[in-house]
């Protein structure tokens, strides 16, 4: 009786995390579209390389979009850093800029800014505070993405 417990909630729990990422990715498709973006999948535009960078740790990306709305370049994706336990999640927005042209603190003084070759990504830095929002909102993401 205790097995087929225990193999109930663990697939219980599978299929919740399936639906939470399907709503997730119909979310951003539908953010995309209202924005003027474009939904990638899983896939970075080739003009953004992360090797050698803070961002080489991450080992998995989704949810990308990708799109000049106002005439400057912004991508914005979910993604994982590292493997295993220690991994976590977030959501990067990133802006073809000079970090002198991108106020972090209009948005929220939490988010990290890191200028790489000419993108400049934000984010949130790893932070115990914050692990049950580790992905950026929809409606959050939608004010940052209208503000940049």
């Amino acid at each position: 009786m205790g097995t087929w417990f225990c193999i109930s909630v663990v697939a219980a729990l599978v299929v919740s995390l399936w639906w939470r990422s399907q709503v997730r990715a119909r979310e951003v498709r539908s953010l995309a579209e209202s924005c003027g973006f474009h939904y990638l999948g899983d896939a970075l535009p080739g003009s953004i390389r992360l090797t050698g960078s803070p961002f080489a740790s991450i080992t998995a990306v989704w949810n990308v979009i990708d799109g000049e709305p106002r005439g400057k370049r912004i991508v914005a994706f979910d993604c994982r850093f590292g493997i295993g336990k220690g991994s976590w999640r977030r959501t990067v927005i990133g802006v073809k800029s000079e970090i002198g042209e991108i106020n972090v603190s209009s948005f929220d003084p939490s988010l990290q800014i890191e200028q790489m070759s000419d993108w400049v990504f934000i984010y949130r830095p790893k932070n115990f505070a914050l692990v049950l929002r580790q992905l950026t909102p929809i409606p959050e993401l939608r004010v940052f993405l209208n503000a940049i």
